[in-house]
């Protein structure tokens, strides 16, 4: 992945050197994106008034626009991708750059108006990304040294993130609704391009799942403790990982020497 030269220069949580944009006073400022979207079934109100006051919370009422959707009849997978990219397409139509686009479960936590202004600052000085995820599950991730950020293999959900005109239009052009899931087919797209706030800022709450598809799925999450402790748990593993393998190979090997040792010891 080609590094943008302005990473070079980039300096916002330390301040050294002069920055413009969202970088320039280190306060977050949400007007960053063009235009922001909720999608949000129409019989889930419950839902809105939650999202609501989850934005609220971040600063986001004024600029949040909802997406009302019917439940697609037939199935729930198709909606919810068609309803993913009928997001993207507002925002084209409506000249934007960038799109922030949210599910009605999102929870914020760990927000700050400083860790707003170094995400942001992230994505205005390095424009090399295609999606921005504020949180989500991934196969792999690589911690960028210093930065708010990591480069992601996404493995699931879509409650939160932002994607560029670029990107949007690409989706739009390229990939109508052809049967897999929309997890599933950001997550085989295989990009070098996404990345993921780090630690996560948004997660998907514990609201029960209006997706039929995955009833047994939802199910088996609360039974782990809810999707917020299993985003959370994602997020640790990945962090230490290494030392995790490290550990389950180095303890059985102890364990061998030390019977090894007890076998020949006179």
């Amino acid at each position: 992945m080609a590094t943008h030269p302005s990473k070079k220069s980039f300096a916002c949580a330390s301040g050294k050197n002069r920055q413009t944009g969202p970088c320039a006073d280190g306060t977050g400022d949400w007007s960053f994106f063009d235009k922001v979207y909720c999608i949000s079934l129409v019989n889930r109100e419950d839902r809105r008034v939650e999202a609501r006051a989850q934005f609220a919370r971040v600063g986001l009422t004024a600029q949040v626009e909802f997406l009302l959707v019917e439940k697609h009849a037939v199935n729930p997978e198709q909606g919810i991708y068609e309803s993913h990219l009928r997001c993207m397409q507002k925002g084209l139509e409506s000249g934007a750059e960038r799109i922030l686009i949210f599910e009605d479960d999102v929870v914020f936590l760990r927000y700050s108006p400083r860790r707003l202004a170094e995400l942001l600052c992230f994505m205005h000085s390095h424009p090399a990304w295609d999606v921005f995820f504020l949180g989500c599950m991934v196969r792999n991730c690589w911690k960028l040294p210093g930065l708010p950020a990591a480069r992601i293999r996404y493995r699931s959900l879509t409650h939160a993130y932002a994607v560029t005109r670029a990107f949007a239009e690409k989706v739009i052009r390229q990939h109508p609704w052809q049967g897999i899931a929309y997890d599933d087919f950001l997550r085989d797209l295989e990009s070098k391009r996404m990345y993921v706030a780090y630690p996560a800022l948004a997660f998907q709450s514990d609201s029960p799942s209006d997706n039929d598809v995955y009833l047994r799925l939802d199910r088996m999450r609360r039974l782990c403790g809810g999707l917020i402790v299993l985003q959370k748990f994602d997020q640790w593993y990945h962090r230490y990982r290494w030392q995790l393998i490290a550990l389950h190979v180095l303890l059985p090997a102890a364990a061998a020497i030390a019977a090894l040792l007890w076998l020949v010891a006179p």
